[in-house]
């Protein structure tokens, strides 16, 4: 048996490495990454305006008022502004330290909950696969909710682990103060996914003593002082319209109709889960195979695997059945599972080192593994030679990162699971790292609104942001555009164009060639400005991939510039 000192240096020790393993992926490309549309640059925008006016209660993107989320995720990036951002710079990595923060809470408090589930080995395996999920990297590097929500998720999920595995008051303020701040970042999704899993588990074990560890009453009053004083406030400053667009709107409609344009069938997630959860989709469906059997082993139903994969499976199944249900679909709302999902894959991985189980399943894991393995890194290096420059040495770390793919299949096929979880892992830091530090960075076709900002400069026209400038962009309109030049820039597309006051005091109109109405805008622009002897100008085409809306766009920058003088006639 081990000594408390030798358990005490091995939780360090994996502490610090899960801890690096995060960072290693989280941290590449922060800073380089253009900010993505369309949902952070809004979230993004929203918290600049918050620092910048100094209202911590009202959420706004421009001028309009922005309630489909609770203020604390503004809050979390509003402080990192202020804590690390310099006045008027837009430096997009700021905002993303949040969610560097939650990605890195998801993989410790994993660790936490799954060494008192499966022992401290299978707690290792099943944090660093989460630190390597895909979509667990891909929050970590973008300034929204998801990655958050899903350490606090992480967080209730291990102290419920504790409490069902002899834990007593300490997991239970973990569980109410993780509870009340989800509340604050994204409302009731982590509260949801609690109720469903709390009443799954009094359903199907009848023996919920356990349970009474969660009444503890001054944690639960921390909890309602978390998030009630904000929720009084905010509706007394909306006159209740906040709740009435979040929960009503925002969040009820999304569960009876297709909201922003993100509709999906049922299995939408058991198809997108196995590109979303790669490399740890290395083991799914072992991982479920495991966990049924294992809980149908009523005869040793107190055993500690048994307990842990009933809570896993109580925590995944009701609430993967609400959203394949739910006619909005979209890829991230599978995140907060990963936790649960991630300790199923690491308990199966511990059986698999030690015995010969599931070869049927394994095998053909294996395969649909390959096969995800092959189309996501030869998706990203065509894309990085098609939408960026030919880079050669991206070719051969995207085949290094496929061969080690190829290992781990061959590992998983023939159990050799130490070899396969390692070749797996190296895969996907070898191709995580280059992606986000050098492919999605140099991918100059897509950096629609970071190619506007250069074109100013060039032009030596200052942006809205650090002047009085007025830019008018009735074309594009994506929110990251507003980001870069800040709160100001109208891209209403109701402005009057002709409006000549405005052009002859500086205005700048942003138009697209490729919009059918462009052209007869920049003609009608020239007639008027000739009647009023105004001369106006308009730079070479800028060529790019509107990404949000999947179609090219053809900017050019009009604006009035001094007319020629006249020559004077030459005497003969």
């Amino acid at each position: 048996m081990s000594s408390p000192q030798t358990t005490r240096f091995t939780y360090w020790k994996h502490w610090l490495a899960l801890t690096a393993l995060t960072l290693l992926v989280a941290l590449p490309g922060l800073a380089g990454l253009p900010v993505i549309d369309r949902d952070e640059a809004r979230f993004a925008q929203a918290s600049v305006q918050m620092a910048e006016s100094g209202d911590l209660i009202n959420i706004r993107f421009q001028d309009e008022a922005r309630n489909k989320k609770p203020a604390g995720i503004y809050w979390l990036q509003t402080g990192a502004i202020k804590a690390f951002g310099k006045t008027g710079e837009r430096a997009i990595w700021v905002q993303r330290l949040p969610s560097v923060l939650g990605a890195l809470l998801a993989v410790l408090a994993t660790y936490w909950g799954a060494a008192r589930m499966i022992g401290r080995r299978g707690a290792f395996i099943a944090a660093s696969m989460l630190a390597l999920s895909a979509l667990m990297i891909f929050e970590a590097h973008i300034a929204k909710t998801d990655a958050v929500l899903c350490g606090l998720a992480a967080a209730c999920f291990g102290a419920l682990a504790h409490m069902r595995h002899r834990g007593g008051k300490p997991s239970s303020w973990v569980f109410w103060l993780a509870l009340g701040a989800s509340i604050m970042i994204k409302g009731p999704i982590v509260p949801l996914l609690v109720l469903l899993t709390l009443a799954s588990l009094a359903l199907w074990e009848r023996r919920n003593g356990w349970m009474k560890h969660l009444l503890n009453w001054p944690a639960i009053l921390v909890f309602f002082l978390m998030w009630v004083p904000w929720a009084i406030i905010i509706w007394k400053a909306t006159d209740g319209a906040f709740f009435a667009e979040s929960l009503g709107k925002d969040f009820g409609g999304k569960l009876v109709s297709a909201q922003e344009k993100h509709p999906g069938p049922p299995g939408y997630y058991f198809g997108t889960i196995w590109v979303m959860l790669w490399p740890t989709c290395l083991l799914l469906i072992p991982a479920f195979a495991f966990a049924i059997r294992a809980v149908r082993k009523s005869q040793a139903s107190d055993a500690p695997v048994i307990k842990a994969m009933r809570l896993c499976l109580a925590w995944v199944i009701p609430y993967w059945a609400l959203i394949e249900i739910m006619p909005t679909k979209l890829p991230h709302y599978t995140l907060p599972l990963f936790p649960a999902l991630c300790v199923m894959i690491g308990a199966a991985a511990l059986t698999l080192i030690s015995v010969d189980e599931f070869p049927v399943l394994r095998r053909v894991n294996a395969a649909i593994y390959l096969i995800i393995s092959t189309l996501l890194i030869g998706g990203i290096m065509a894309a990085s030679g098609y939408y960026g420059e030919v880079n050669y040495s991206y070719y051969a770390i995207g085949t290094a990162s496929g061969f080690c793919a190829a290992i781990a299949t061959f590992a998983l096929w023939r159990r050799h699971m130490q070899i396969g979880l390692i070749a797996a892992a190296m895969s996907t830091i070898m191709l995580s790292v280059t992606t986000y530090q050098l492919i999605l960075p140099g991918l100059s076709h897509l950096r629609t609104a970071d190619g506007l900002v250069t074109a100013f400069k060039e032009a030596g026209i200052t942006l809205p942001r650090n002047g009085n400038t007025e830019v008018v962009s009735p074309d594009f309109k994506e929110p990251s555009l507003v980001y870069h030049f800040g709160g100001a820039i109208d891209v209403s597309g109701k402005t009057d164009l002709l409006n000549m006051d405005a052009l002859k005091a500086g205005r700048i109109i942003i138009l697209d060639q490729l919009k059918e109405k462009a052209e007869p805008k920049l003609a009608l622009l020239k007639i008027h400005a000739e009647t009023q002897n105004i001369c106006i100008s308009a730079t070479e085409p800028l060529n790019f991939l509107n990404y949000s809306k999947g179609n090219i766009v053809d900017l050019i920058i009009v604006r009035a510039t001094p007319c020629p003088a006249e020559q004077e006639p030459t005497a003969e």
